[in-house]
């Protein structure tokens, strides 16, 4: 879950700069402070995550703002995905949405299709990823939606370059019942694993594919189509297996890009786009809760790094803990 983790020192400074301004003049960051979870470090604490960096993994979707030079912060964020921000020079601008929004055409290339969708976002900080569609796997002529060259083209776009954090994680949840008749869930898990090693070879993944049945209690919690991440989610209107090879669109929808909060949440006139993150988080962890119930197992496939599993045994995603 989201939270602001900041030092004592740098907190301090900025409410006292703050505090008393009319609220026309408080800055998104004052506000972002005001109405989000606060952690408080002291100053020890603070150093003690200069001096040992991976410790940001412990709250992997929250925002570090630390006493320390940019540059320090900035190579925190690029190794372990979490945003990180010095105290020489705050910008939250990452976390706030710029109102992107694609309508595909089936007809003729409006743009680069995924490369161009995802500009917004493919530059935040990521450790993890979830990527769900009951109907990913419905088609596989490519003109149609082609759930896996999909797949590919989403995750060149949004894995980071480098990451130091260990595992990487990724899920992946479709509906078994409702893939194209010439797939079998295997080979639809073997390929996904196949292609995120493929597109990224120098650091390690968790990838976890959930083929799961209309009689799974996360049924009715994955009607939404999104891919979502710790400081952003997609949603797309139809499917997610949005385009063809020449970009065109496989069928006509929205496709909007998603950052945590837009300057009317932070002005408190509107929700937060985090709020869908959290509701989502809140079904798996729901699911999860339900596998102590033996007939929840009967309900869904699991395949952990390309291997078939008997089941599942909990979360493992980061994003969803």
């Amino acid at each position: 879950m989201y939270k602001t983790i900041i030092a004592e020192s740098v907190y301090n400074r900025i409410i006292t700069a703050e505090k008393d301004k009319p609220l026309p003049q408080q800055s998104y960051l004052y506000k972002l402070l005001k109405q989000q979870p606060v952690q408080i470090l002291s100053a020890t604490e603070n150093e003690n995550i200069r001096l040992h960096p991976e410790q940001v993994l412990n709250n992997p979707s929250s925002a570090y703002i630390l006493n320390s030079t940019s540059a320090e912060a900035k190579t925190i964020q690029k190794n372990y995905g979490v945003l990180c921000l010095g105290s020489d020079n705050i910008d939250i601008s990452p976390l706030i949405d710029v109102d992107d929004y694609f309508n595909p055409s089936t007809e003729k290339k409006k743009f680069n299709g995924w490369d161009k969708v995802l500009d917004s976002v493919e530059t935040l900080p990521s450790n993890a990823l979830v990527i769900k569609d009951r109907y990913l796997f419905s088609n596989r002529n490519k003109q149609y939606g082609d759930g896996l060259a999909n797949i590919r083209l989403i995750l060149n776009e949004l894995l980071p370059k480098t990451f130091e954090g260990g595992e990487y994680h990724i899920t992946v949840v479709f509906d078994v019942e409702e893939k194209h008749y010439t797939y079998t869930y295997d080979e639809i898990a073997t390929k996904i694993n196949n292609i995120v090693r493929q597109l990224r070879r120098g650091y390690k993944f968790m990838v976890e594919v959930l083929g799961i049945k209309e009689s799974c209690s996360l049924y009715n919690d994955t009607h939404d189509r999104q891919i979502i991440s710790n400081y952003y989610f997609i949603e797309a209107s139809r499917q997610l297996a949005a385009f063809t090879p020449e970009d065109l669109g496989t069928v006509n929808q929205s496709i909007t890009p998603w950052a945590l909060f837009t300057h009317s949440s932070l002005d408190g006139n509107s929700s937060a786009p985090l709020e869908q993150i959290e509701q989502t988080i809140q079904d798996f962890h729901d699911f999860y809760a339900s596998l102590s119930n033996e007939a929840e197992h009967k309900t869904y496939l699991y395949t952990l790094n390309g291997k078939r599993m008997e089941r599942c045994t909990g979360v493992r995603n980061r994003l969803l803990k």
